[in-house]
């Protein structure tokens, strides 16, 4: 099953989670928070990677 990671505005979270809950619990796995400090975490490996440190990397193509 494909991860899919968003960033949603505080303003619209509950409205995300009401949207999220109309789906049977079969189609979405669990619904996690992940912490603004993991969220600096994932934004350093992006910029890591784009600002060429892609040595340590491996690319899977599907």
């Amino acid at each position: 099953m494909p991860t899919i990671t968003l960033q949603v505005n505080d303003n619209v979270y509950e409205k995300f989670q009401w949207l999220l809950s109309h789906f049977h619990k079969d189609e979405i796995d669990k619904f996690d928070y992940i912490s603004d400090e993991n969220v600096q975490e994932l934004k350093n490996i992006s910029n890591d990677y784009k600002s060429g440190k892609q040595d340590e990397f491996v690319e899977y193509k599907l």
